[in-house]
C-alpha cells in the first residue's frame, strides 16, 4: 500500500515565528526528498516507510519482477493561450503492472493550478510516455474556458473542462473546481452557470489520466 507524503505548509508570513521544518530523507537512499516526492510504502501490519519516488519504484518492480528504470524528469515551463507562463514538475510511480507519470505545478510547495496524468503499462518506453503526455498538455494550456468581463468570470464558448478538488475553506461540504489553472469555488461556479438558467447541459466525470 502507498500513501502519498503530505509536503509541509507554507506559512507564507513576512516574519517567521519558528523554525523551518525539517527537510524529509528517503529512509532508504537518505536522500533529501524533493517537494512532493515523498511516498509512505510498506502495511498497516509492517509499518511504512517514507520513500523517494526512484526508491519506492525500484521496491515495487522488485516486488512484482519487473525490469523498471527510474527517469527523474526535470521541471518544464510551458505557456497558456494569454501568455503566461507555468513551471511543471514531473513524478513516475510504478503502479504494480502500470506506470503513472504526473505533472503539476507547485504554488506553496504544494500542486496547484494545472496538474495532468499520464498512465500506461509498466514495459513503456518513459520518454515516449513523456512525449505524449508533453502534446497533451500543450493541448490544454492553448485552449482557454473562462473569460473576464467586468471584473467577473464567465464560461467561454459554452463549454469548461476542469478538475475536482478538496475545498479546505469548505471542510469538503462542497467541492473547489481547477479550471484554466485557476481554482473557483463551488459558489463562483454557480453564479457562472446561472448566466444559462434555463438551459440544458451535460456533465461528464472521467480519470484524472483521460483527456477530456
Amino acid at each position: 500500500m502507498t500513501r502519498p507524503a503530505k509536503p509541509a505548509k507554507n506559512p507564507g508570513a513576512a516574519i517567521a515565528t519558528g523554525p523551518e521544518p525539517e527537510a524529509q530523507h528517503c529512509q532508504t537512499c537518505r536522500q533529501e526528498l524533493a517537494v512532493c516526492d515523498g511516498v509512505h510504502y510498506g502495511s498497516p501490519q509492517t509499518g511504512y516507510r517514507l520513500l523517494c519516488s526512484r526508491c519506492f519504484n525500484e521496491e515495487v518492480a522488485e516486488a512484482g519482477g519487473l525490469d523498471f528504470q527510474h527517469v527523474q524528469f526535470d521541471p518544464l515551463e510551458m505557456r497558456d493561450a494569454a501568455g503566461g507562463r507555468h513551471e511543471f514538475h514531473f513524478r513516475v510511480h510504478l503502479l504494480g503492472d502500470r506506470v503513472a507519470l504526473d505533472a503539476f505545478e507547485l504554488q506553496g510547495g504544494e500542486p496547484r493550478g494545472y496538474q495532468f496524468q499520464a498512465l500506461d503499462a509498466a514495459e513503456v518506453d518513459l520518454f515516449a510516455l513523456m512525449g505524449r503526455l508533453i502534446e497533451r498538455m500543450r493541448r490544454q494550456l492553448a485552449s482557454c474556458h473562462l473569460e473576464e468581463e467586468q471584473g467577473r468570470l464567465h464560461i467561454k464558448d459554452l463549454l469548461a473542462r476542469g478538475r475536482i478538488e478538496w475545498d479546505e475553506n469548505e471542510d469538503g461540504r462542497v467541492p473547489l473546481i481547477v479550471i484554466d489553472g485557476r481554482e473557483i469555488t463551488w459558489e463562483d461556479f454557480g453564479r457562472m452557470l446561472m448566466t444559462f438558467e434555463g438551459w440544458q447541459f451535460k456533465l461528464e466525470i472521467r480519470d484524472k489520466s483521460e483527456e477530456v
